[in-house]
């Protein structure tokens, strides 16, 4: 079964992603820090990570940095801040999905299915 790592410190928004994840058939991990981000991905690879940019102890675009070295995993960001800069910020790092809160549940459900039928877009994209 697909496992999706999803990193937020607003439970609400965990709670209602995972149950999006359940929804289409996965199962997930929700962590709400960066540190308890990089443990869960040294104890159990995910198949996709959803990111938020705005975290209590770091934000996204920090941890993200962190993350690649430790995952093949595609990443996707969620935020808040509905801005083109930012949109731009998650493809110059070559992430492999982007959504603005409110997420609903088919923009969510076409991102996830896209980064996990394929390789993650900053890999493939180095073998290039």
């Amino acid at each position: 079964m697909t496992s999706i790592l999803l990193v937020d410190d607003d439970p609400d928004m965990a709670e209602l992603l995972g149950h999006m994840v359940d929804i289409l058939g996965h199962t997930h991990r929700f962590v709400r820090t960066g540190p308890e981000a990089l443990a869960a991905i040294a104890a159990q690879q995910p198949d996709a990570i959803v990111l938020d940019v705005m975290l209590e102890d770091t934000d996204g675009w920090a941890l993200f940095e962190q993350l690649r070295p430790a995952t093949n995993a595609p990443i996707i960001f969620i935020t808040a801040w509905r801005t083109g800069e930012n949109r731009r910020r998650a493809e110059s790092l070559r992430a492999d999905g982007f959504l603005a809160k409110p997420i609903s549940h088919q923009d969510f459900a076409d991102q996830l299915n896209v980064v996990l039928g394929k390789p993650a877009r900053r890999l493939s994209a180095e073998q290039a």
